[in-house]
């Protein structure tokens, strides 16, 4: 009996010694309560909402516990054993909302709603960028609780400002929405990139980055509202009186930037509990028709080859005069393309789960989406749109629809190819370069347009349909420069339908001496996989002539792993790899690259998927 007793004891104290907490930056809950010491159901603190939750559990170490957390939406919340490495609950740990079940293997574990990204974190990220030449790190004023509003500031200093282009991005307006953040950083780390093409967007754009609107949120653990509880997202239009500190801080920077020059671009980052991401487009009776369009392009650019973000994601909203966007609207009307760009915090449309990388990725592809609008044009990231063809025969100009590139396209009707149309590149440098067309896609249209690439000499023919594929970069070919000189793309009307000419994107993606010296590499040969294009799989095959040590892997159309397909010592024969796209649901159609090395040798062939 005495021995039942002090088991009894021993099992008490050993539960007793689990204990949740949020005394830390950031931290959010509420009520914690319990019947078995097994089970537990938490509360938050809520405002608003009571969506954000991020808690201490202590005396965790080997012991199964199950927690409900009533007041929140979360799906597969995560944990982290450090506070600063986190991971998402397995389906299996999370089978349901709202709960979370799991036997940890270390006595501290932090719960977050999602990956957090505090105001210390965020110092440590200053810290780092502000390192960089091209960043200017300010204060625009205090909050009520003493914590400053900072922008970032970026851009070359050695260009004068005068003539340059302004952007303005922001970020968690509502604190719970830490993926914004992780967007967020993602942007900043590709501006300051060692990059051509980066460095001539900062020759030309100013970029005005505000990390935190609202910092005394995001430090006291709000879900949506600051430390007083007014949510700053629809603060626009109060009277003086009524204004928060954070909107009378925004305001009066960004009046200050456009009384200068008024932005081109306004991006309000922010996340969402839907599992997919959005843009919020304005309607034309709130806005205007071409505003509207204009809208339309700049979702469609960031949605281009884009295994995250579809246009079928997207959503449409009147346009209110209590939000950023339509304080700018009623100030600047069509000038700034104002836009709320929303990430979620589990899936993506595509049923990939959301991670701190891929939110960075969508960060990247951000910046580049932005120039593309600006109609930034580098030899190395070039832009050809129909301002400056040679047309000759019957092109029309058409506005019609919501997928042409900048201002208009042209329209040849059906016919014998009399009536062409040329593209030409300036005097590029010598290497390989990938090619992409943009079409509105139309059922009248082409269904088998030829588009002829020559460059200096090498041509190559490919035929598309413009029935499909509209709003988006087309990859067509890759095209090869010898020597210095120029690209040209051909078209002409056919017996297939309507011709659209809109616009091309020429990426560089490399020097022909490299490309020359991985053709007939001395110790192997890659051959061109098939098929190709593909569906789902295709076949890698390689000879090498000795016994070696071989690393193939796939790369997308940025340079981002996909896959190591071989990373081994193979023997000297013929050898054949399939790549399975269906073992990566987050890959889209496109152009995709396989590299073959070896320690002697380094060879690189496209492919393209086609979903």
């Amino acid at each position: 009996m005495k021995i039942f007793v002090l088991l009894l004891l021993i099992n008490a104290l050993s539960l007793a010694q689990i204990s949740f907490d949020a005394n830390f930056e950031s931290g959010n809950i509420n009520t914690v309560t319990t019947t078995d010491s097994i089970n537990y159901t938490v509360t938050t603190i809520s405002d608003i909402g009571g969506r954000w939750f991020y808690f201490r559990i202590k005396g965790a170490k080997d012991k199964f516990i199950r927690v409900t957390i009533t007041s929140t939406d979360v799906n597969r919340p995560m944990y982290s054993y450090n506070n600063r490495d986190f991971t998402r609950f397995t389906e299996s740990e999370s089978p349901s909302l709202r709960m979370f079940q799991k036997t940890f293997t270390e006595d501290t574990v932090y719960v977050a709603y999602y990956t957090p990204y505090n105001y210390s974190y965020l110092q440590e990220r200053i810290a780092e960028w502000k390192l960089n030449p091209f960043t200017k790190i300010d204060t625009l004023g205090i909050t009520d609780n003493g914590l400053p509003i900072q922008q970032i500031t970026i851009t070359d200093p050695l260009v004068p400002d005068t003539e340059k282009r302004r952007v303005w991005i922001h970020a968690r307006t509502h604190p719970s929405e830490t993926p914004s953040s992780w967007h967020f950083d993602g942007v900043v780390q590709k501006l300051l990139s060692s990059d051509d093409v980066i460095s001539y967007y900062r020759q030309n754009v100013v970029f005005y980055l505000i990390p935190f609107t609202n910092p005394d949120g995001v430090y006291y653990g709000r879900s949506r509202t600051n430390y007083n509880g007014i949510d700053v997202e629809s603060n626009w239009d109060k009277p003086e009186f009524e204004t928060s500190i954070e909107v009378k801080i925004l305001k009066q920077r960004m009046s200050q930037i456009n009384n200068e020059r008024v932005f081109s671009v306004f991006n309000n980052l922010h996340s969402q509990a839907a599992s997919y991401c959005t843009f919020w487009i304005h309607t034309p009776g709130s806005t205007s028709p071409r505003f509207y369009r204009r809208e339309y392009q700049f979702s469609n650019l960031n949605t281009s080859d884009n295994p995250y973000f579809v246009p079928d994601d997207y959503s449409e909203s009147n346009l209110l005069a209590k939000f950023p966007e339509g304080w700018l609207w009623n100030n600047h009307g069509e000038q700034v393309m104002a836009l709320t760009y929303e990430t979620p915090y589990d899936q993506y449309s595509s049923d990939v789960w959301v991670t701190d990388s891929n939110l960075m990725e969508l960060g990247y592809r951000n910046v580049y989406a932005i120039a593309e609008y600006l109609e930034l044009s580098h030899p190395k990231w070039y832009i050809l749109d129909n301002k400056n063809t040679i047309a000759t025969g019957s092109w029309n100009t058409d506005t019609a629809g919501l997928e042409f590139y900048s201002d208009n396209f042209f329209t040849a009707p059906t016919g014998n190819g009399n009536s062409t149309i040329e593209y030409i590149t300036q005097n590029l440098e010598s290497g390989i370069y990938d090619v992409y067309g943009w079409w509105p896609s139309n059922s009248s249209f082409s269904y088998s347009t030829r588009f002829v690439i020559n460059a200096n000499g090498n041509e190559t023919i490919v035929d598309k349909t413009q029935k499909t594929n509209g709003g988006q970069w087309n990859f067509l070919s890759e095209a090869i420069l010898n020597s210095n000189g120029s690209i040209t793309i051909e078209m002409s009307n056919n017996t297939t339908g309507i011709v659209a000419a809109d616009a091309f994107r020429i990426i560089y993606r490399g020097p022909v001496s490299s490309v020359e010296e991985e053709i007939t590499p001395k110790d192997f040969t890659l051959y061109q996989n098939y098929p190709n294009p593909f569906n789902a799989q295709t076949t890698i095959r390689f000879e090498l002539k000795n016994q070696s040590k071989v690393q193939l892997r796939i790369f997308n159309s940025v340079g981002e792993l996909v896959e190591t397909l071989v990373d081994r010592e193979i023997g000297s024969g013929t050898h054949e790899v399939i790549f399975d796209s269906n073992r990566h649901r987050s890959i889209a159609s496109g152009v995709y690259y396989y590299n073959l090395q070896t320690e002697g040798s380094s060879q690189t062939k496209g492919m393209i998927l086609l979903r």
